[in-house]
């Protein structure tokens, strides 16, 4: 089960295998945490790539921020309170944790939601 969404997901094998195993480790060494992982996948294929985290469901209402087909953008997959489940970044690297964050506080987005995460980093 992923906690952050009450809901089960498909797990990738590489994702999983890279964090449940860190995760174990840790309980074995006495960590004693719960596993609450929020899951990605990716995929790149020339010059193009995506990273998405959480529940993408085309059946979702979605908030999509894209220019044409190589430019860099976000689409947010939300439930019925305008709240991210789920965030594809299509050609936007190293923000995975910054989705996932968003997914978990549960709160609904608005246009810009990650890219004002990006500004409230650097302050």
């Amino acid at each position: 089960p992923v906690a952050a969404l009450a809901t089960e997901l498909r797990l990738e094998p590489e994702d999983h295998a890279r964090n449940h195993g860190r995760h174990a480790g840790a309980n074995l060494a006495g960590a004693g945490g719960p596993y609450d992982y929020l899951p990605f996948f990716y995929s790149d294929l020339f010059d193009l790539g995506y990273e998405a985290v959480g529940e993408l469901d085309s059946r979702a209402d979605t908030l999509a921020e894209l220019g044409d087909i190589g430019d860099p953008g976000v689409v947010y997959y939300l439930d019925s309170e305008r709240r991210p489940r789920g965030v594809l970044l299509w050609n936007v690297f190293g923000r995975v944790d910054d989705a996932r964050e968003l997914i978990r506080a549960g709160a609904p987005v608005t246009p810009g939601a990650l890219a004002a995460m990006e500004m409230s980093h650097e302050a």
